[in-house]
């Protein structure tokens, strides 16, 4: 019998749903691959990801999307030299 409860339902959905109304831009990574990604199969952020797509990450683990945030930084400060990296402080 299934459970009238579940996590994706109560949370997970309800979360989407938010961050959408809010303007972000929101993907299913259920069926991702796990590496880096392949010219023509990487998803981008407003659609469903296909059979062997990827976001860049090497595990599930990897919550931050690093190239999608380098990108983001780069565009916010733009007068940033090159060689300042993601881990400097």
């Amino acid at each position: 019998m299934p459970r009238a409860y579940t996590e994706d339902q109560l949370v997970e959905q309800p979360a989407i749903g938010l961050f959408a109304e809010l303007g972000w831009q929101v993907v299913s990574a259920m069926e991702e691959v796990f590496r880096a990604p392949s010219p023509g199969l990487s998803a981008t952020l407003s659609q469903p990801m296909g059979e062997g797509a990827s976001l860049g990450r090497e595990t599930k683990g990897e919550v931050v999307l690093v190239p999608r945030l380098r990108a983001a930084l780069e565009k916010l400060n733009p007068t940033l030299p090159p060689e300042v990296s993601l881990t400097d402080t």
